[in-house]
């Protein structure tokens, strides 16, 4: 009853749920969001069961939606499914592109009724999201980890279980004889996510008993502060920018340095192109050593640093994004690039760096080349870290005027090139390779 208890609490605080509202809940199999289909069931909420198979897994994605069918077919509730292509989502992690799939189908639900959908998120989640955004430099933006609501204008998201954590729910279900399947992929060390769970976090609880409560309780409370930086960001804006019109701004420089918060207010103007904050400091490290004529690109935006002001306008360069499918890896060509596959016998290195001899068998398709962004980043082989590409780019001493034409390849959200300078550790052809795929990019 003590979880029923926090559940209705965080149900009024929240504003999630009338009482006895309807409600569409999204449901894997998992343990989360079974718990939570039974939680709001026992509460009085009529539900209507989501799920999406996302085919990640196979016979195993198979599994979990025959096991879900099952489940509320024995509750009798209603039951609807989407399979997703995840994979033909290009130049975008599959994680990322599971998401926006999910969330696009949610909103269909929602169109059709009730407006309202819970998801199985808790408490450790909230905490892992913010590490990770912590970890990934999101700034202001990433402070409010995972939103109690999400408003939409089909309807609303909620989640009911964020002030409950995993061994809490982990108890019910047990308690209840709660059935439900594990996710192979939710211990897979290839995900950060899984390695902040299984590693980062016990370890920091280790050093500090209670830091995954503190880390809770910082996670409800940034949305609070980010939401008052915004106010203040909008006012020291209206101050410091002129819209001159035709997508062009002008930022008076003396004022965005005297700010009490450059970083926060350069971000805040920039709004949904959102640049690694990286990128933020080396705006403003070239504005305070009067680099005029410096420029660089953030998002769909480019900025330029002028005497006395700083210009945004839209000139992105919009390079094209090439892909390489698995059917084509034999030998084909697009833009600046070629590509063949050949025996571990052809590799050349003295053929230089714009030509990149990878080891098939570590690659995942399709294979995405595409303009570097900020905040992209990868672990060039002989280097023990990752590194930036703007750093690479740098120390490659490309000029600022080519760094905007520098090409990334993409193999599984990850980081597998930088045309024509690095090849990152682990996909390099080396010694035990079988299979090589010959890259070749045509300088411009």
């Amino acid at each position: 009853m003590a979880m029923l208890s926090k559940v209705r609490r965080t149900l009024a605080h929240g504003r999630m749920l009338q009482t006895g509202e309807p409600v569409w809940v999204a449901v894997s199999g998992g343990v989360d969001s079974m718990v939570l289909l039974h939680v709001l069931l026992e509460i009085g909420h009529p539900c209507r069961v989501a799920h999406v198979d996302h085919g990640l897994r196979g016979e195993a994605s198979t599994a979990d939606r025959y096991f879900v069918e099952g489940e509320a077919r024995r509750l009798g509730l209603a039951f609807r499914w989407v399979k997703v292509d995840v994979k033909e989502e290009e130049g975008r992690s599959v994680q990322m592109a599971a998401r926006e799939l999910r969330y696009g189908w949610f909103r269909e639900l929602l169109r059709e009724g009730p407006r309202v959908m819970a998801l199985g998120h808790h408490r450790d989640d909230a905490v892992e999201t913010l590490l990770l955004h912590l970890m990934r430099g999101m700034g202001v933006h990433g402070w409010g980890g995972i939103p109690p609501v999400t408003r939409l204008h089909e309807g609303r998201i909620c989640r009911p279980l964020l002030d409950l954590d995993r061994a809490e729910i982990l108890a019910y279900a047990s308690g209840k004889g709660i059935h439900f399947r594990e996710d192979a992929s939710n211990t897979d060390p290839k995900y950060l996510r899984n390695r902040v769970r299984a590693e980062l976090l016990p370890r920091m609880e280790e050093l500090r008993p209670g830091a995954r409560r503190s880390l809770a309780r910082a996670s409800r409370l940034l949305p609070e502060l980010a939401a008052l930086a915004e106010e203040g960001l909008q006012r020291l804006a209206q101050e410091l920018v002129t819209d001159e019109g035709g997508g062009v701004q002008r930022l008076a420089l003396d004022k965005l340095m005297e700010s009490p918060a450059p970083h926060l207010l350069l971000m805040h103007v920039l709004g949904m192109d959102r640049p690694h904050p990286d990128v933020i400091g080396q705006v403003l490290e070239a504005v305070a050593a009067g680099a005029v004529g410096a420029r660089f690109q953030a998002g769909r935006r480019r900025l330029t640093v002028e005497s006395g002001s700083l210009v945004i306008d839209q000139g992105a360069v919009g390079f094209p994004t090439f892909t390489i499918h698995e059917a084509q890896a034999d030998g084909g060509s697009q833009g600046p690039f070629t590509w063949a596959a050949c025996p571990p016998g052809e590799v050349d290195l003295a053929q230089g760096p714009a030509t990149v001899w990878l080891d098939r068998s570590k690659l995942t398709f399709p294979l995405v080349l595409r303009p570097w962004k900020p905040g992209d980043r990868m672990r060039p082989v002989g280097l023990k870290g990752s590194k930036l590409v703007s750093d690479i780019l740098t120390d490659a001493r490309v000029p600022r005027t080519e760094k905007e034409a520098a090409y990334v390849l993409v193999s599984g959200g990850v980081l597998a090139w930088v045309a024509g300078h690095r090849v990152a550790q682990g996909f390099e052809a080396a010694g035990n390779t079988t299979q090589v795929l010959r890259i070749t990019w045509r300088r411009p």
